[in-house]
């Protein structure tokens, strides 16, 4: 590792620092609870490394528990019912889209990547390849030790720490879903279709999928769903920065045209991913956010006591009594 990039690193991890700086409870060894200027509070418990592993089955459930309750059936209206009225039009938007890179002249190039140390093709050569990695599992890793560091240089920041586990949570917990619909759908990729729109091959042989995965895997988009859990997982975590979701937002509509001009998923591949990643986002950060009301102050609990005065006459002395109640 060079100087100039362990030294961009360390750069880095403080600016971070700086900027998620927090007011929190240090006395308490098992929660911290983060003030901000509204006087509202939220708290964290200490991270437990195993919960990342623990809730994946609770976090599966989750979603499956959101999508059958009746105020949330609108919502399953919107990406099912989206996704079936842009698959006729696939094709042509994955034309025009490919055109449109090739236009702009950066967009058109296949995806390349440099080994690092000689071992991991990771280091993206062009524009294409950079943005498609935006979406990998390994831009979440980066983030989630990115978290980490700043937990650890905050003396155990439990919001940071909290993060970085839930980030590592979501690959596991989006992974298993994303890769079950895939096995269920078939689809087939656009660089792969045999047929407009790409042809569908439901419950293909654990070996043809294995053999030839891009015949299969197009439905949902694994980086839009893994994408999307990310930024909402750390603007739930942080909501006083509120420029998170527009940014997030913004270069997710880039990491989205990007894998339909290179060809990699149809349009309608997104609609589901969108709703499984942000469903499954929230419900990972929620589970360890402790809510307060404006009214609770950080680390102190306020007692509540009744005092009950008497008055008596004893040997022509007046006493006046006083029982105070907890």
């Amino acid at each position: 590792m060079s100087l100039k990039f362990f030294s961009f690193l360390v750069a880095f991890t403080a600016f971070f620092q700086i900027t998620f700086a927090q007011k929190k409870d240090s006395l308490n060894l098992e929660l911290q609870y983060v003030k901000f200027k509204d006087s509202s509070n939220i708290g964290f418990k200490k991270p437990r490394t195993w919960d990342i592993f623990r809730y994946v089955p609770n976090d599966i459930a989750s979603l499956g528990k959101f999508a059958i309750q009746k105020e949330n059936l609108k919502w399953d209206a919107l990406a099912v019912g989206s996704t079936l009225a842009i698959i006729p039009f696939d094709q042509r938007i994955t034309e025009e889209a490919d055109d449109l890179g090739a236009a702009v002249g950066i967009w058109n190039e296949d995806a390349h990547y440099k080994k690092m140390f000689g071992l991991l093709s990771i280091v993206p050569q062009n524009i294409p390849s950079g943005v498609y990695y935006i979406g990998n599992g390994g831009t979440t890793l980066l983030l989630s030790g990115m978290f980490w560091g700043i937990g650890k240089i905050g003396k155990n920041d439990y919001r940071a720490l909290n993060t970085s586990n839930e980030l590592i949570e979501a690959l596991f917990s989006v992974g298993v879903v994303d890769q079950t619909i895939k096995r269920i759908s078939g689809r087939e990729s656009p660089n792969m279709a045999t047929k407009e729109n790409g042809a569908w091959n439901p419950f293909p042989s654990f070996s043809a999928f294995q053999s030839h995965t891009p015949n299969y895997d197009a439905m949902p988009s694994g980086h839009m769903a893994t994408y999307i859990a990310t930024v909402t997982i750390i603007a739930t975590n942080y909501p006083e920065l509120k420029w998170i979701k527009p940014v997030g937002y913004s270069i997710g509509s880039i990491l989205a045209f990007n894998m339909v001009s290179g060809k990699v998923h149809w349009t309608s591949d997104y609609p589901v991913a969108i709703f499984m990643g942000y469903v499954m986002g929230k419900t990972i950060a929620n589970r360890r956010i402790i809510k307060q009301d404006k009214t609770v102050d950080l680390g102190i609990k306020k007692t509540t006591f009744k005092t009950n005065y008497t008055f008596n006459r004893l040997n022509n002395m007046n006493l006046v009594g006083a029982t105070i109640t907890f």
